[in-house]
């Protein structure tokens, strides 16, 4: 039973977006076409996903969410005064490797796009062998600061979601 209704959460998402997107009177032809193609393209697409992921813990999800708004908002500001040049400030791009422990595919994607959500920082690399991940930084004080920073706020929160 279960199976069956793993589809119906993106389902209703999809024929909710085609519905707000459409430039259509809202009526039952518009509902029903949303519904029908949203069902189809999630039944197709299933066999494109080899496994599902199954989060857990849905506290440390919102804890992450907010470390994560926090983080990206700080950015932000950092960025735009090396841009803008407010103060002069020096800063020293550069790259770091960051050790992994993490091996779940369904983390690491969230893992880099949460790298890539700051302005400044950059997922770079990623070997084969997934023993890390090399990050391009705008202003890389210490690389070491960065590794410790990267495995503690995000790294840990996500093996306690995804492992």
């Amino acid at each position: 039973m279960k199976s069956w209704f793993s589809w119906l959460p993106m389902t209703m998402f999809l024929a909710v977006i085609w519905v707000l997107l459409a430039d259509m009177p809202l009526g039952m032809g518009t509902l029903a076409f949303a519904g029908a193609a949203s069902l189809i393209i999630v039944l197709m697409s299933r066999r494109l996903r080899p496994f599902l992921a199954r989060p857990r813990r849905i506290w440390v999800i919102l804890k992450l969410a907010g470390i994560v708004l926090a983080d990206t908002f700080q950015s932000n500001v950092a960025a735009v005064k090396i841009i803008l040049g407010y103060p002069k400030i020096e800063y020293t791009p550069g790259f770091v490797s960051v050790p992994l422990t993490l091996r779940d595919p369904h983390g690491l994607a969230i893992l880099a796009a949460i790298i890539n959500y700051a302005p400044g920082t950059l997922w770079a690399g990623f070997p084969e062998s997934g023993e890390y991940v090399q990050l391009h930084i705008l202003d890389l004080p210490q690389e070491t600061d960065w590794a410790a920073f990267i495995t503690e706020r995000y790294e840990k929160p996500l093996k306690e979601i995804f492992e």
